[in-house]
């Protein structure tokens, strides 16, 4: 905002998204703890009288960020989860998303996100920690949808969507976009295209998978065996359970 005219020309809505806005770029480049609503309220070009009209404090705002970061989080990721979609399809747009529109199109909101956790409350603290579950979960689910369906590999859920969200999250640590050769949507196809075929060249990657089904192969041999076996001794038991019936 330039002045304070410019800012009472907004309705209150505006006014309260624009306090904070300016307050998420300030704890971006200055950091939670150095920001002072002083510094919020300069910026802006009006009196911390006006902001305490909104606001009871730097950390309601800090919170409030925290509530905007997972309304956006999960504005899509709920859509894309209840497609009726194959779950190699529906893990793509999961990672797609997450890259280009939560954390690059977001990365000041994020970078606060990854950086000022440990600034919020308890109770707060308990909440984010929640709405991170419930978000991995959302990913897990559709990994071990992709298990049983036989087009993912046999792996742990879990591990891998810590995997996934992990190289994604990272992004806003790396990512300048002033500077990048990168655009988001390279990005996005890259990380894709390694979750998919791997970085290993097809020959050693296709004799990897091909040991890997091997292995399944052998221990599904290896239970029929146990199962041939016991059927053996059921079938001689019951022979013998006859020829008892037969003596009476």
């Amino acid at each position: 905002m330039d002045n304070e005219h410019e800012f009472k020309e907004l309705d209150k809505s505006k006014k309260l998204q624009e306090i904070i806005d300016t307050a998420l770029d300030l704890f971006h480049e200055k950091g939670y703890r150095s920001t002072t609503i002083d510094d919020i309220s300069k910026e802006l070009g009006i009196s911390k009288a006006a902001i305490y009209h909104y606001i009871e404090s730097k950390d309601e705002l800090l919170s409030i960020i925290y509530t905007q970061a997972f309304e956006n989080i999960f504005r899509d990721t709920n859509k894309i989860a209840g497609m009726e979609i194959p779950p190699d399809e529906k893990l793509r747009r999961i990672i797609r998303n997450h890259i280009t529109n939560i954390i690059i199109k977001k990365l000041s909101m994020f970078s606060v996100f990854f950086s000022e956790e440990n600034q919020v409350s308890e109770k707060d603290f308990q909440k984010i920690r929640a709405e991170k579950k419930k978000y991995t979960v959302i990913v897990e689910e559709i990994i071990e949808e992709g298990i049983s369906k036989g087009i993912f590999l046999e792996t742990d859920p879990k591990l891998l969507s810590y995997a996934i969200i992990g190289m994604c999250n990272w992004i806003y640590k790396w990512y300048k976009p002033q500077y990048s050769p990168y655009r988001p949507e390279e990005i996005a196809d890259h990380f894709i295209r390694l979750l998919g075929t791997g970085c290993l060249e097809y020959s050693i990657k296709d004799d990897w998978i091909g040991r890997t089904r091997s292995i399944k192969k052998s221990r599904v041999k290896k239970n029929l065996k146990k199962i041939e076996k016991i059927s053996g001794k059921l079938e001689e038991e019951c022979r013998e359970l006859l020829e008892i019936i037969d003596d009476i």
